[in-house]
């Protein structure tokens, strides 16, 4: 799906297919964040770090409103 789609009127299902793939594109950053930070001081990755549960717990709430959403 693309920006554009997301000015028009959503269905249902494009809306919970888009909330899905955005979870999941979410959770593969935040491999590649943890990754990257293995270049980082140790102070830094601790803000890494702390901002990948961050997308973690953001990622479940997505998936907690799917589930909801499909009843």
């Amino acid at each position: 799906m693309n920006h554009d789609a997301l000015h028009e009127e959503m269905t249902l299902e494009q809306a919970l297919a888009l909330l899905g793939y955005m979870a999941h594109h979410s959770e593969h950053h935040a491999q590649e964040l943890l990754e990257a930070s293995r270049a980082l001081p140790e102070k830094a990755v601790v803000y890494i770090t702390e901002a990948v549960a961050l997308l973690t717990q953001s990622n479940e709430k997505i998936r907690a409103a799917i589930k909801e959403a499909e009843g």
